[in-house]
C-alpha cells in the first residue's frame, strides 16, 4: 500500500471506529472526499448506477429541504448536519468510497484489522460485564454505562455514542466476520482466528442489548446460511447458537430485553408507538413529497398547499436533535413522502443488485467473502431499520458505505484487470462464459 492510501486507511479505520465525538468521523470523511474525488480524476473512474442513484438521493432531499425549511445558516450548521440533516453528509460519503479503490490484499486487511478491533473491543467489555481482574483498567479505554430501565446492568456501547448505534455496527461486522469464516481454505490458526473474530462480534452484539440489531443480525445470517444449505453448515450454526444461548441464559437483563419486545406499555416501546403514529399522520398529510426534509422533530409548524395531497411545513421553530421516528421508512415517508423512501431505498437497491453480479460472476474472488459479507450486512442494516433510523443518520450508514464502497471499488478494479488480461491473451474480445449455479457457488458450500 502506498504512504497516501496507507494514512488514508488509518483516518478512515478510527473514523468507523469512534463516534462518541464527531471529530474522528468528520475528519476520515474529508480524508477520503479529497482520496476519492482525486482518483476519480486522476483515473477517469466514472460513475455507475449506484453513484447516479446516490447523486438523485441528495438531490432530492436538498429540494425537499429547500421548499420547507428553507434556512441555509441552518442547512450548514453543526447542529443539523450532525442530527437531523446527517444522511447529507453520510450518503456524500459512499460516493467517495466508491472513488477509492484499492488492490484485494489491501482491501481484505483492512476490514480483518476493522474486525479485530471491534472483536478486541467487545472482549473488553464483556471483561467489564463480569467483572473479571483489572476490568477497571480496561474501562477507561472502553466506556460501559449502566441503563436504569435496565436496574444495575451494563449495557456495553464500545467507542460508539449509543448502544443502538454499536449494536447496529457490530450486528455488520458480525455476519462479515461470520462470511470470513465461510470462506474455504486457511489453516487451523487462520480458522481459529476467524472464530475469534465471530464469537468476538457476536458477544459485543448481544451485549449491546439492542433488539433491532438482533433481527438484523439474524436477517444477516439468512443470506450467509439459508435455509437450503443449513444442513452443510450445522456445526457453525451450532457454534453460534449454542454461545448466544448461554449469554441469553446467563444474563437476566438480555431475557428481559427481548421478552420486552411486544409489551406495548414497557417504556420505549409506548415512545415508539406514539412516533410510528405521528410519522405516519405526517404522511397521509403530504403522501407524495412528505412534510420537508429536516421538519420530524420541529415545532409550531404551519403548512402550505391541499391536505391529503401536498403538504409541506413551510414556516416553524427549527429544533436539530438526535430524535427520529424510530422506523427509516416512516420516517423517510413523513419527510419525502413516497418519492423520498423510493429515491432512496433505489441507493441501497443499486448496490445490492452490484454486490450480486460480482459474487456470481467470480465465486472464486479473494473478495467473495467481502462482497458476501457486505450483502449481508446490508441486510441486516435494512432489518435494523424496522426500529431505528438506522439507515437515515450518521454512524451506521457510514460504517455501510465504507464496506459497500470500498469492496465494490476493490471488485471493480479487478473485473477491470480480468477484462484487461483476457484481451491482451487474444486478438478477439473473449466470449462470455456462462457459469452455472453449481459452478458459482464456493467450494465450501458443495
Amino acid at each position: 500500500m502506498n504512504p497516501i492510501d496507507l494514512l488514508v486507511a488509518l483516518i478512515v479505520m478510527a473514523g468507523l471506529l469512534v463516534n462518541t465525538t464527531p471529530i474522528p468521523s468528520i475528519i476520515a470523511i474529508g480524508v477520503v472526499a479529497l482520496r476519492g474525488t482525486s482518483t476519480r480524476l486522476t483515473k477517469g473512474v466514472g460513475f455507475r448506477k449506484v453513484e447516479w442513484a446516490v447523486v438523485l438521493c441528495l438531490a432530492y432531499w436538498l429540494a425537499s429541504y429547500c421548499w420547507s425549511t428553507g434556512d441555509f445558516n441552518n442547512l450548514v450548521s453543526y447542529d443539523f448536519l450532525r442530527n437531523d440533516g446527517a444522511m447529507l453528509i453520510s450518503y456524500s460519503a459512499f460516493i467517495f468510497f466508491l472513488g477509492w479503490p484499492l488492490k484485494v490484499r489491501e482491501c481484505r486487511a483492512f476490514w480483518m484489522i476493522f474486525l479485530t478491533i471491534l472483536a478486541f473491543t467487545a472482549f473488553a467489555g464483556a471483561a467489564q460485564s463480569l467483572d473479571l481482574p483489572f476490568s477497571g483498567l480496561i474501562g477507561r479505554f472502553v466506556p460501559v454505562y449502566g441503563d436504569p430501565a435496565l436496574g444495575e446492568d451494563a449495557m456495553f456501547v464500545g467507542w460508539f455514542r449509543a448502544h443502538n448505534t454499536a449494536g447496529g455496527v457490530y450486528a455488520i461486522a458480525t455476519v462479515l466476520a461470520l462470511a470470513f469464516l465461510l470462506e474455504p481454505g486457511g489453516s487451523r490458526k487462520q480458522k481459529f482466528f476467524r472464530w475469534a473474530l465471530v464469537m468476538g462480534c457476536l458477544g459485543g452484539l448481544v451485549l449491546t442489548y439492542s433488539r433491532g440489531a438482533y433481527f438484523g443480525f439474524v436477517a444477516g445470517a439468512a443470506i450467509l446460511l439459508p435455509l437450503r444449505k443449513l444442513r452443510r453448515n450445522f456445526k457453525i450454526v451450532l457454534a453460534l447458537v449454542v454461545p448466544a444461548l448461554l449469554i441469553l441464559v446467563m444474563s437476566n437483563s438480555v431475557l428481559a430485553r427481548l421478552d420486552s419486545i411486544d409489551d406495548p406499555y414497557y417504556g420505549n416501546n409506548t415512545e415508539r408507538i406514539v412516533l410510528w403514529t405521528e410519522a405516519l399522520r405526517d404522511f397521509a398529510d403530504s403522501p407524495f413529497i412528505g412534510m420537508g426534509y429536516g421538519r420530524f422533530n420541529d415545532l409550531d409548524l404551519q403548512y402550505w398547499g391541499v391536505k391529503n395531497v401536498v403538504w409541506v411545513a413551510v414556516r416553524g421553530k427549527i429544533v436539530n436533535n438526535d430524535s427520529h421516528a424510530h422506523n427509516s421508512y416512516l420516517h423517510f415517508l413523513a419527510e419525502g413522502g413516497i418519492i423520498g423512501l423510493w429515491l432512496t431505498m433505489a441507493v441501497w437497491w443499486y448496490a445490492w443488485k452490484e454486490l450480486s453480479f460480482f459474487t456470481s460472476h467470480f465465486p472464486r474472488s479473494k473478495l467473495y467473502w467481502l462482497e458476501k459479507g457486505a450483502t449481508a450486512g446490508l441486510a441486516a442494516a435494512l432489518v435494523q431499520a424496522l426500529t431505528e433510523h438506522a439507515i437515515g443518520r450518521g454512524s451506521v450508514v457510514l460504517v455501510l458505505d465504507a464496506l459497500i464502497g470500498l469492496t465494490l471499488a476493490a471488485a471493480r478494479l479487478e473485473a477491470k484487470a480480468a477484462k484487461a488480461s483476457q484481451l491482451q491473451a487474444g486478438d478477439t474480445p473473449p466470449v462470455r462464459r456462462v457459469v452455472t449455479r453449481a459452478q458459482r457457488e464456493p467450494v465450501s458450500a458443495r
